[in-house]
């Protein structure tokens, strides 16, 4: 039997029903191996996705971040985003969870002009 679990998208586009979403926050994410914390992996973008109806995702890119964290700070500060590059999300579901949520990364993505890092 298929479960959500055995899907991956790899189309932002599709899954935003747009090109651009709206970054509202970053935060570092650590790498783990063994289950032990390494260092700083990369970045997690808090996007919201306006064309739908405004729905919340976080996105994983590895690296340095492509945005300074510091720009969030200062209140309602936003950055909009496009051309998400090797998009891919994936649905999980833990023992602990009652719904499934999703998992989404990239490779890199481009602030939308007229926008400042």
């Amino acid at each position: 039997m298929l479960k959500p679990t055995d899907f991956v998208l790899n189309n932002f586009s599709e899954l935003a029903q747009g090109g651009t979403a709206l970054c509202v926050g970053v935060r570092p994410y650590k790498d783990y191996k063994d289950g032990i914390a390494g260092d700083i992996g990369g970045y997690s973008y808090d996007l919201v996705l306006p064309t739908r109806k405004y729905e919340h995702i976080a996105m994983k890119v590895p690296g340095s971040a492509l945005i300074n964290p510091e720009i969030f700070s200062s209140p309602n500060a936003v950055v909009q985003i496009e051309q998400i590059q090797d998009f891919s999300a994936r649905w999980y579901k833990t023992a602990s969870m009652s719904e499934y949520a999703l998992s989404c990364k990239a490779s890199s993505f481009t602030i939308s002009k007229g926008e400042k890092p």
